[in-house]
Parts: C-alpha cells; structure tokens; sequence
C-alpha cells in the first residue's frame, strides 16, 4: 500500500490553488491546477481560462478567467461567477515544481494521473480506491463551503461532470451539464454553441 493519505494531505498542503467563491451565483468546476494556476495563485490562470473569458464575456482583450475573478474579489466586489476545481493540487506530475517531491511520492503521483485519466467511479485497487475517496470528500467539502442553495453549478468536461454526479447532494444541485472544458478553444467550436450561450444568459436571468 502506498502512502496516499500522506501524499493528499502534503500536496494539499504545498501546492493547493485556493478556490475563487464568494456568494457566487454560478460555480465553474474544473479538474486542477497545473503550472500556471501554481505560478498565479488562482485557478485558471493560463491559456484555458483566457479562452473561457473570451467566450464568457464575448471580449478579446481580456485577463484569463481566474485573474479576472481574482481582481475583482480583491476590490471587495461581488462577482456572479465562481471556480472550484474538483482537485486543489496538480493531478499532473510535469505540474510540481519541486524534483524531491516527485521522486518521494513517484508512485503516488502514478495513482493521481491515473484517477485523472479514469472514466471509472469504483476502483478494486486499493490506492485508486483511497485517492478517490480522498478527493470526493475534499471536494465536496470545499463546495459546500462556498455555494448558495440556489447557485448553478457548471462542471467543465468529463472529469468534473464524474465528480460532480458522485456527490451526496447532487441530486439538490442546479447544474447545467455538457459544458466542455475550455482547453483547446473548446467553447468556440459549433457544436458547443448553444449550451455556452445558456451559461451566458443566466448572469442575465440573475441581475435583470
């Protein structure tokens, strides 16, 4: 058995990206943080969520999503949007800056890329078992801290709709599904369109 609760609890501890919520009235939930996120502090802090608040907000010359969030809670303003990532530390090994972690939790770090990799909501081994149960749990803890009963959840791609449908209270969840995750310019292609348009309106719906 490897040492995955120990891994969890000093990954967390050294390289979590805080989540952005503060009585948000929708909540992107995306997968991790990887190198950007690290270097910036916040989540979507690179080229997917530069992408995303292109789309979002129909404006090229914008800060990506998880900046643009930041300065605006750092104003004390409230803002409708808000990001949790499922995971609060890299899932990917190439994201850890540091070589001696790496190499101290080798086989553990084989076990998060391998979740992150994973369709599967059980798993027989034993570390995927810990690792996924691990990670549920902090995730909904997280969430539940900083959603409202009425916020509209959005998972952003595969990884974050699993997690989300693996929630004890998914069932009293808003949630608007099929938004893909925002890597690759994904939510301007055609076949997105319209269920990015209804994550448009609903800012609209609120404030109007």
């Amino acid at each position: 058995m490897l040492r995955i609760k120990e891994f969890f609890e000093k990954a967390k501890a050294s390289y979590s990206v805080p989540d952005i919520a503060r009585d948000s009235k929708m909540i992107f939930i995306l997968e991790s943080p990887h190198k950007e996120e690290l270097k910036a502090g916040v989540p979507l802090a690179g080229l997917s969520g530069r992408s995303m608040a292109r789309e979002l907000f129909l404006q090229e010359d914008i800060l990506p999503m998880g900046k643009y969030l930041k300065q605006i809670t750092e104003n004390n303003k409230q803002t409708f949007y808000g990001i949790v990532n499922v995971c609060p530390f890299p899932l990917q090994q190439s994201a850890y800056p540091e070589k001696q972690f790496i190499q101290k939790f080798k086989g553990e770090l084989e076990i998060a890329e391998a979740i992150r990799k994973s369709t599967a909501n059980q798993f027989k081994d034993e570390n995927k078992a810990l690792f996924n149960k691990l990670l549920i749990h902090d995730f909904q803890d997280r969430l539940k801290r900083t959603m409202e009963d009425d916020s509209i959840i959005v998972p952003c791609g595969k990884f974050a709709e699993k997690y989300v449908n693996q929630l004890a209270m998914r069932d009293k969840l808003n949630i608007i599904k099929g938004v893909p995750h925002p890597s690759y310019n994904s939510w301007s292609r055609e076949r997105y369109r319209d269920v990015i348009q209804i994550v448009r309106d609903q800012d609209k719906k609120r404030t109007s």
